[in-house]
């Protein structure tokens, strides 16, 4: 059912209304890594359908590693986010991580899944060109080792810890 999902998004560009779904399809689809590089941590990735596939990913087995990258945590810090509680509940397989300063780019947006299936949503929130790809190999593997670099160099955001009194 999930690849029939991922289908239903390839093959054509995607409308701005379509990445939260897209991106909840290759959520469904992935089955140990998944890499999340985002602009912030916004709707896209705060989407329903997002959230209960993420966390039915990261619960699925002991092998699961999500991470996500972000540049401003600001709208998650004022307004909440619904990926922090579920990041504190499970940091062993779902990591929420600030960019270095030097990498941030606000332009940046895409997912890989199992490094294999690709969401571009160059320019989100108005993606330019969005688009999810189901067997893109060598630009998913490019795509997660220049995320793998950006994750070396990021750092633990300190506005999403948690106080313990």
């Amino acid at each position: 059912m999930a690849e029939q999902a991922v289908h239903a998004f390839t093959g054509r560009p995607l409308a701005p209304d379509d990445c939260a779904p897209a991106l909840a399809a290759l959520v469904q689809q992935g089955r140990t890594e998944l890499c999340l590089r985002l602009p912030a941590l916004d709707a896209l990735c705060g989407d329903d359908a997002v959230v209960r596939a993420l966390r039915a990913l990261a619960l699925s087995s002991e092998r699961v590693r999500i991470r996500l990258l972000y540049d401003d945590h600001n709208g998650a810090t004022a307004r909440g986010h619904r990926l922090v509680p579920l990041a504190r509940r499970l940091p062993s397989r779902l990591a929420l991580r600030l960019s270095h300063r030097e990498d941030r780019d606000p332009g940046l947006c895409f997912m890989v899944a199992d490094r294999s299936l690709l969401l571009e949503c160059a320019g989100w929130p108005r993606p330019d060109n969005a688009r999810l790809f189901d067997d893109r190999r060598p630009l998913a593997t490019r795509r997660v080792a220049a995320f793998n670099d950006q994750w070396q160099r990021s750092l633990q955001d300190p506005e999403l810890r948690e106080l313990h009194l």
